[in-house]
């Protein structure tokens, strides 16, 4: 309950953060608001960048009354928290009560998996929908099953690929290829997801290209799926490792458990297997991909996980040497340090020695408590307690980390702040080439877009860009 409550808690702490939450909250906001459930649209033009799901959510929040920032959450991390049931019951039945809860508390409690559950983007959805078809087709891999057993579980994998599809195009499909060769043996069943697949995604699809035409199909799938391929026009260029120091940040504080998959003696059957070869295979597709972010690595993480956690199956738990929970419990003890980096960070774009050396000289008495809290846990407690217990000290720092960066992640990386200075003039602005990020912001709160400068039109103050600071408003040249 103390996860599910920190996944709730405060998520309307800060305002949207830029670049893409502004525009998948404004897009779903737009919806419920025209009653168009069909063409996503931006600020009134058409935007194909990604399919419905997350804007449904988002509708469906707006229209139950829901603010401008948790109409978009709060549904996000519903999901998350409904998935996470699920995977401890779907797990618990393939490897056991204490492999199932580990599992899921070690994803639960992931930087990369608290993360995204509780912004309103479209990585949480993809990997919540993706992981559920991996996990329900695990059965299939470890004896035999029934023929309605056997349909069930390929319509009910089908169906998951198909809310994949609604939530980001055709990435799932390309992350289940293992699917062929590991349910080879069950080919005469292909058509039952198949089938399922289309009859939850493809209305959408076919009911947005006959409004729109042939401009969806060049927008959604030649720029958005194959030139991200390849084209360095989406600005999202990094080198082909890219996703390896991402994926140990998205693991952490977990990352060191991670190590317990190369111990000798593991046992890798048919599901291990499976699992394993989802992950290194995704990893592959989004390396080869010349555009990367690090929210593609998302649906990659549960799978990983649950092979951790299948390292406790069966009763080995005390062959897991005190040093790995150590090795854990130095990460939980940085989490405080975050609530001066994580705002500094979210406003550069990324992490600077000067920054953690101010986190360092910064640090408080309250700080050195949950700096140290893990450290004891793992060195005084019962083995038997210890991961309930770091789990706990990590749960207590990140409620400490969210109260404290809240307030400055609202002033420097979200536009909210900014928004509530000029809107009593926000008539009399335009804008001077701010960048991006503030400007998607700045016109999500204003439910409209700023008009440059240079069109004209009578405007008393310009919004001007501030480097990484927010920008500044100025007076016109004889105003």
């Amino acid at each position: 309950m103390a996860i599910f409550a920190l996944y709730l808690y405060h998520l309307s702490g800060f305002g949207v953060i830029p670049p893409d939450e502004p525009r998948y909250a404004a897009i779903g906001q737009s919806m419920a608001h025209t009653g168009d459930w069909i063409t996503p649209k931006l600020w009134g033009s058409p935007w194909f960048e990604k399919p419905p799901l997350l804007y449904w959510m988002t509708a469906a929040g707006t229209l139950a009354g829901l603010g401008p920032e948790l109409s978009g959450r709060i549904p996000v991390a519903l999901l998350s928290i409904g998935f996470l049931i699920a995977t401890f019951y779907l797990v618990r039945r393939e490897f056991g009560n204490e492999a199932a809860f580990i599992s899921t508390v070690l994803l639960a409690t992931s930087t990369g998996w608290l993360a995204y559950s509780q912004l309103c983007l479209t990585d949480l959805p993809l990997s919540v929908f993706f992981s559920l078809a991996v996990f329900l087709s695990l059965p299939l891999l470890r004896r035999e099953l029934s023929r309605n057993e056997t349909f069930t579980r390929m319509a009910l994998a089908g169906v998951c690929l198909g809310l994949g599809v609604l939530a980001k195009g055709l990435v799932p499909l390309a992350l289940a290829v293992p699917f062929l060769w590991f349910f080879r043996r069950w080919w005469r069943y292909w058509w039952i997801a198949l089938i399922a697949c289309l009859l939850v995604a493809g209305p959408w699809y076919l009911a947005v290209y006959q409004v729109n035409g042939f401009p969806f199909i060049e927008e959604f799938f030649v720029k958005h799926h194959l030139e991200r391929l390849y084209s360095a026009s989406l600005q999202h260029v990094q080198p082909w490792f890219y996703y390896f120091p991402v994926l140990a940040g998205g693991l952490f504080p977990w990352t060191p458990l991670a190590g317990l998959l190369f111990r000798k003696g593991n046992r890798w059957d048919r599901s291990r297997q499976f699992l394993l070869a989802t992950s290194l295979f995704g990893v592959f597709v989004f390396s080869v991909s010349l555009n990367k972010l690090p929210g593609y690595i998302l649906p990659l993480i549960p799978s990983i996980f649950v092979l951790v956690g299948s390292q406790f199956a069966e009763g080995c738990f005390w062959q897991i040497r005190r040093v790995w929970f150590l090795c854990c419990a130095c990460l939980v003890a940085t989490v405080p340090l975050l609530a001066y980096i994580l705002p500094h960070a979210l406003a550069a774009g990324r992490l600077s020695w000067p920054v953690l050396d101010l986190a360092l000289k910064g640090v408080t008495a309250t700080e050195i408590f949950y700096i140290a809290l893990p450290v004891a846990v793992v060195i005084v407690a019962r083995r038997s307690w210890t991961p309930t217990l770091l789990v706990l000290s990590l749960v207590a720092g990140a409620f400490y980390v969210k109260v404290k960066s809240d307030p400055t992640i609202n002033e420097s990386v979200s536009a909210r702040g900014l928004w509530h200075q000029i809107q009593p003039i926000s008539e009399n602005i335009c804008q001077d080439w701010i960048g991006r990020d503030w400007l998607y912001g700045l016109q999500f709160y204003r439910g409209s877009e700023f008009p440059p400068c240079g069109d004209g039109g009578g405007f008393k103050y310009a919004l001007r860009p501030n480097g990484h600071k927010p920008p500044v408003v100025q007076l016109l040249p004889g105003k």
